[in-house]
C-alpha cells in the first residue's frame, strides 16, 4: 500500500486492503492455501474435514464439515415435521415399503425353491 494501491500484491497473492478478502490461486493440483488469518479467525485446524459447494452466485463455500452435517440434520428435522403435517413420516413410510418388498421377495422365493 505505499503506492497509494488499495493491493498488495505478493508473488503468490493480491491482498485488498482493507477488506476481508483476499484473493489466492488454485493450485495445478486444484489446491488453494485458506490464510491464517481466515483459519484463525474461524478455528479451523490442520487436517479438519471441510464441506465445499457451490452457490448460486458463483461462490465457493467452504464449510467446517461437522457445522454442515448438524445444517442436515436440522434440515431433515423440518422435513420430517413437514411430513407429519401432510399425514406421515418419510422414514417410516420408506421402512414400511422395504419391509413389504423383502416380504414379497421371501414369497417368491419360497413358491420357486418347492
Amino acid at each position: 500500500m505505499r503506492d497509494g494501491s488499495p493491493y498488495n500484491v505478493s508473488h503468490d497473492r493480491l491482498t485488498r486492503w482493507g477488506g476481508n478478502r483476499t484473493i489466492v490461486r488454485v493450485s495445478s493440483k486444484g489446491q488453494i492455501v485458506i490464510p491464517v488469518a481466515v483459519r484463525r479467525r474461524l478455528g479451523i485446524k490442520t487436517g479438519q474435514p471441510l464441506a465445499i459447494r457451490a452457490n448460486t452466485q458463483d461462490e465457493i463455500v467452504l464449510r467446517p464439515a461437522d457445522r454442515d452435517s448438524d445444517a442436515v440434520d436440522e434440515m431433515l428435522r423440518r422435513l420430517r415435521a413437514a411430513a407429519r403435517k401432510l399425514g406421515g413420516d418419510p422414514l417410516r413410510e420408506l421402512q414400511e415399503r422395504r419391509r413389504r418388498e423383502r416380504a414379497r421377495e421371501a414369497r417368491k422365493h419360497a413358491r420357486w425353491s418347492h
